[in-house]
């Protein structure tokens, strides 16, 4: 998905109301119609992350396929939780290497152990936005004791210091004195000059295109702006009691503090939780569309627990190896047998069979072909879920065909067996995204698929079973 970002914060001054994915978003007419009866949503929010139709006469607002903190209206903002129960959704981003889409709407992230590769690019774009901020606003200067020795005294003389120290060994032309002198070099803007340089340095060896050109532009423009604050050869200011949050910042610089926990987190390899609905890391909303993510989790995770499985590959029937034209052709015996005036092939490129996750056996076989639902079931699939993974079972010849799709509520998880509808053998398997460890849950479901697999598969062809994962 495309990284989209602002290059500044809005005002965290919403109403923020709650909703799932595909849910109704609770709204009162009036607090998202114009005067002239049009929607006032902001830009680029409609059909895109809410959809909105009339029912009974009455407006609807209702939420689609994307998880996160939504910028409804100047004073409204959505909060969209997952359609499905999951605890997880950070570790299954960092899996995948998705890339969230970023929104103007502020919102506050749990600062996490776990840092992935495609978080800096999101916490960078953040920390910028951030600076912008405190440019507008002022640097946060502070006053610092500097003392000297002189003929020309100015500020305040050190009295005993200059009797005990000059005056008692006959020099009575110098004084010692002192004053405080308005700097920003101070610990605060140390910790953001780091940061800073540091993302500077991993973007100059990063190929140059153009979210990488323009991060370093801004990033240098950033350090001139802090020029007469010293960086630090060690980071003695991520100690500073202002800079961790111990000890408040001014009351009027507190706009401070989102890019210093941002500059800490940075600095520290920390990243962020997509999974907690609060924390003290203020940045702009980190959109995930869950379907994708949920298809794309789910192929990886087989591919990763599969690997070693001797004589079986796992692949993607989206694209080459994995995916074939939908219909065979017909060969001459076919051929023979239509009528004798001869029917005519269609035109047109055919479409092809794509099955989210194909099996495929050393011998070219397919054991079993999957199609990932992010859809709820209790029982049986929907009926066009079922239509569609049986056409592919007949396409690949394969003895079973799979949809999967997330545990909903109390619904029992694991592998289940709807029946067979011709040749093939129709299953479902419910992945449990609430786990408390989702790889051992996406291990256990190599294990049953494997086990399925071997079922259906001449002892001659058959890969080895998967072995249970240690771990309960």
């Amino acid at each position: 998905m495309t990284l989209t970002s602002s290059t500044s914060f809005t005002a965290p001054n919403r109403k923020v109301i709650h909703a799932r994915e595909y849910g109704l978003i609770d709204v009162e007419p009036a607090d998202v119609l114009g005067p002239d009866g049009r929607l006032v949503l902001t830009p680029g929010v409609l059909n895109k992350y809410v959809r909105a139709d009339f029912k009974n006469n009455e407006l609807r607002l209702m939420a689609k396929g994307v998880t996160g903190l939504i910028p409804l209206t100047d004073r409204l903002t959505v909060q969209v939780r997952p359609r499905f129960p999951v605890r997880n959704l950070t570790h299954m981003v960092s899996v995948c290497g998705y890339v969230p889409t970023v929104v103007s709407a502020l919102r506050e992230y749990t600062s996490t152990d776990r840092f992935s590769d495609w978080m800096l690019d999101v916490m960078a774009d953040a920390l910028l936005a951030a600076f912008d901020v405190i440019t507008l606003n002022g640097l946060l200067r502070t006053y610092h004791r500097r003392t000297e020795v002189s003929s020309y005294p100015h500020g305040r003389i050190d009295t005993t210091a200059t009797v005990l120290r000059y005056s008692s060994r006959g020099v009575n032309h110098q004084a010692q004195y002192s004053w405080f002198e308005r700097t920003t070099d101070n610990p605060p803007n140390r910790c953001l000059k780091s940061a800073m340089a540091q993302l500077h340095a991993h973007y100059l060896r990063l190929d140059r295109h153009s979210g990488v050109r323009e991060r370093i532009s801004r990033l240098g423009e950033a350090m001139r702006v802090l020029h007469s604050v010293t960086r630090e050869s060690r980071l003695f200011s991520l100690e500073d009691p202002q800079v961790r949050g111990t000890v408040p910042l001014p009351e009027t610089r507190s706009y401070y503090r989102p890019a210093l926990e941002l500059a800490l987190a940075i600095l520290t390899r920390r990243g962020i939780s997509l999974d907690a609905s609060t924390g003290t890391v203020q940045m702009q909303s980190l959109l995930v569309k869950t379907e994708d993510l949920f298809e794309e989790f789910v192929r990886l995770s087989l591919q990763d627990a599969l690997a070693d499985q001797t004589g079986l590959s796992v692949l993607d029937g989206n694209k080459d190896p994995g995916a074939l034209s939908l219909y065979e052709q017909l060969t001459d015996t076919d051929r023979g047998v239509l009528p004798e005036h001869g029917v005519p092939a269609i035109s047109g490129r055919a479409r092809d069979a794509n099955p989210d996750i194909v099996f495929r056996l050393d011998s070219g076989s397919h054991p079993l072909v999957a199609d990932v639902k992010y859809t709820e079931v209790t029982d049986f699939a929907d009926r066009s879920e079922v239509e569609q993974v049986v056409l592919y079972g007949l396409r690949y010849r394969a003895p079973v065909a799979l949809t999967i799709h997330p545990r909903r509520g109390g619904a029992t998880k694991g592998l289940h067996v709807a029946g067979r509808i011709g040749s093939v053998i129709v299953a479902q398997y419910r992945v449990d995204l609430g786990a408390e460890d989702l790889e051992i849950e996406m291990e256990h479901m190599a294990v049953q698929i494997s086990e399925l697999i071997a079922s259906q598969t001449p002892a001659s062809d058959s890969p080895a079973l998967l072995e249970p994962p240690l771990r309960a």
